[in-house]
């Protein structure tokens, strides 16, 4: 990845450039400080330069654990993704490096005396400050609409503010705030059908957990059959046989919903049907093949 470098003295504003011959107090540079809007762009572009990769790569994982695909598998990808982010964001933070969100929006993060860079352990409180604001409802980037250096949480925790590295025209800002809400539509879309969508991640793994669970379930049945003669409709019978009835027990109110729970009988034949609980309540069934 190719690194963008800024200069602190990059930050002198062009008319003092020209005036060298002014007093000292007049040349000293005028900083502009980044926009909320600017901040807001840089970040949603930096977290997709990890995110959506890390969502491509997560799905094609998950697909090959297949059937062992647990929970805490889907929570160690995303634990992963933002692991990630977390050491990008603070290595293009610190010294004199930029992210290529703020490279591509113009704007750099420094000390908030405007000294320099910030260091390398600055810049991972700084980090770390996104997710405590994302912990706070959000409430830690609002801050940023009252501070006259437009200072969030993340920058108080790092000691830094966030200064423009060279001058927009207003094309370039109107195309800034354009892309701000179309990322912002992008993520708040991805978000939900992750979550919430029916046919995802989530849903997949109530879904198949669901089918898993009929199959032990058909398992005790053929055991009950082989020893007693008959098929049962008792589901408790059938977790006696389990070797771990009480355990057999939390795993099915854990996996099925409680309603909706049926085992057919007719003679010889058996079918099971059951209720999952996904968001869908996506009814599951099990009959043996002929």
């Amino acid at each position: 990845m190719t690194e963008h470098r800024i200069n602190i003295m990059d930050l002198e504003h062009p008319a003092a450039a020209e005036n060298k011959a002014t007093p000292e107090r007049e040349q000293e540079p005028k900083v502009v400080y980044a926009s909320v809007t600017e901040r807001f762009v840089a970040l949603l572009i930096d977290y997709g330069l990890i995110f959506i990769p890390g969502q491509i790569i997560s799905r094609v994982v998950l697909k090959m654990w297949g059937e062992e695909f647990e929970l805490w598998h889907f929570f160690a990808l995303i634990g992963g993704i933002n692991l990630i982010f977390i050491l990008y964001e603070t290595i293009f933070s610190c010294a004199d490096r930029v992210t290529l969100g703020k490279s591509l929006v113009g704007i750099a993060v420094m000390k908030q005396d405007l000294s320099g860079p910030v260091s390398f352990p600055r810049a991972l409180f700084r980090t770390v400050g996104y997710y405590i604001s994302g912990a706070l409802l959000f409430c830690g980037f609002l801050l940023a609409f009252f501070d006259d250096r437009h200072r969030a949480l993340h920058d108080f925790l790092g000691g830094s503010v966030v200064v423009q590295i060279r001058q927009k025209a207003g094309w370039e800002r109107m195309a800034i705030r354009f892309l701000g809400g179309l990322l912002l539509v992008t993520f708040a879309w991805t978000a939900y059908q992750q979550y919430f969508g029916g046919g995802k991640l989530m849903e997949q793994y109530y879904i198949r957990h669901a089918r898993l669970h009929l199959r032990k379930i058909a398992l005790l049945e053929e055991s009950h059959f082989v020893r007693y003669g008959y098929y049962t409709n008792d589901l408790l019978r059938l977790s006696l046989l389990s070797g771990d009835p009480v355990q057999f027990q939390r795993d099915t109110q854990a996996i099925l919903e409680p309603k909706g729970f049926k085992i057919g009988i007719n003679g010889d034949r058996y079918k099971i049907s059951a209720v999952a609980k996904n968001k869908a309540h996506t009814r599951v069934v099990y009959e043996p093949e002929e």
